[in-house]
């Protein structure tokens, strides 16, 4: 695998402001090592998601001209902003933390390294399309639960659970939808859709190329 040489020193440079950045965030408030690291975990894994080039948010199975650019936008939002008050509630808005530290925190961290194990194994190509989809918005929602148990936040459960599980929920239905849009492509052009993945992948293409077109974006 040929390294890239930009991305991996910048990669790097940003774990290691990381490392001493949330440190001095942290540190000068109670209850505050594993939070730390959670985050760093968090930190660690979306740079190496950006070094390999990965989106954050959706499979990849959908190209972005053609993806519902407001459920990216909103599921966007919906995830930084938790961050954002994930991290106000270990240094600011103690009233709403969960009194449960260390042990709801381990939860969160626990939760994050299952998400990433399900995303990645979901994104290996071993997987069947409809269950990779499926496989891998099943991750997001622990890692959208990892926030709110590994920042020990209460407001954070509720935000979750009413905003964040309906966005995975819409998104992965739009892909399932592509995806059985493009099985009727497969029939109306094979009769089947049983191909060999050669031939799977080219007409995959071929249907990208058409919708394109269609909205205007070739």
């Amino acid at each position: 695998m040929k390294v890239n040489w930009r991305r991996l020193i910048w990669v790097i440079f940003i774990c290691l402001y990381s490392v001493l950045f949330f440190y001095n965030f942290f540190s000068r408030y109670p209850d505050w090592l594993v939070p730390y690291l959670y985050t760093m975990g968090l930190v660690v894994w979306l740079s190496l998601e950006y070094y390999e080039k990965r989106l954050f948010f959706q499979t990849g199975f959908v190209p972005l001209e053609l993806y519902s650019w407001p459920l990216r936008v909103l599921f966007a939002l919906f995830f930084y902003s938790s961050f954002i008050i994930g991290v106000s509630t270990q240094v600011w808005w103690f009233a709403n933390k969960i009194n449960l530290y260390p042990f709801v925190h381990v939860v969160g961290i626990v939760l994050l390294a299952v998400s990433i194990g399900i995303r990645r194994s979901s994104l290996q190509g071993t997987l069947g399309p409809e269950k990779a989809i499926s496989h891998f918005y099943f991750s997001l929602m622990f890692l959208v639960s990892s926030l709110a148990l590994g920042y020990g936040s209460l407001f954070l459960v509720w935000y979750v659970i009413v905003i964040g599980f309906p966005l995975i929920y819409l998104q992965r239905r739009f892909e399932l939808g592509v995806l059985k849009d493009f099985g009727q492509f497969l029939h109306s052009k094979k009769g089947t859709e049983a191909v060999d993945a050669q031939e799977y992948n080219e007409l995959l293409q071929a249907y990208y190329e058409k919708q394109l077109k269609r909205k205007g974006k070739r």
